[in-house]
């Protein structure tokens, strides 16, 4: 099966907009790829000047019996389990890492959609489960280190303006 393969144009970002900014993308992508009905909810960024739409599922309960004539109630938190995901992914993104340069780190991260299959060997005899790849999504990024000028002058202030305009402007390509 082909793999088909989307390059979203390298982000630089400030340390403090990695996480918000990752968020963003890949519920995007999640909400995109989704197979089958699901329901929106925008999200706004708080550190950035746009709104990206994810899954939205509620929390709900679902009763069923144990076959004992007593019911079970069990809570189903499909967003939470979401959220853990994304925010798990980009943890170990940004573990990993690496220094491109005085006050830059560079990564890469992929999501990665897959089937699965079951194939026999050994005469049927044993089973074994394998995961074909047929889309990834290939984000290259940036953490900028430096920090962040907090002054009042004119320079810190175009600065500061500059950072927020170019991820803004970055993250917005990036989703459409």
């Amino acid at each position: 099966m082909n793999c088909r393969e989307h390059h979203i144009p390298e982000l630089e970002l400030a340390t403090g907009q990695v996480r918000e900014a990752l968020q963003a993308i890949l519920h995007t992508i999640l909400f995109i790829r989704s197979p089958g009905p699901v329901a929106p909810r925008d999200v706004h960024c708080e550190g950035f000047d746009l709104t990206y739409t994810r899954i939205a599922t509620n929390d709900g309960s679902s009763i069923r019996s144990d076959g004992g004539g007593r019911s079970i109630s069990r809570s189903i938190s499909i967003e939470n389990d979401l959220d853990k995901k994304v925010d798990d992914a980009i943890e170990v993104f940004l573990r990993s890492l690496t220094q491109i340069g005085p006050e830059l780190l560079s990564g890469c991260l992929t999501l990665g959609f897959f089937e699965r299959r079951a194939t026999r060997q050994l005469f049927g005899l044993v089973s074994h489960e394998e995961r074909v790849v047929w889309e990834q999504w290939i984000l290259r990024v940036v953490v900028n280190n430096t920090p962040r000028p907090v002054n009042d002058d004119k320079a810190s202030v175009i600065e500061r303006q500059r950072i927020q305009v170019s991820s803004t402007t970055f993250i917005t390509s990036s989703l459409h």
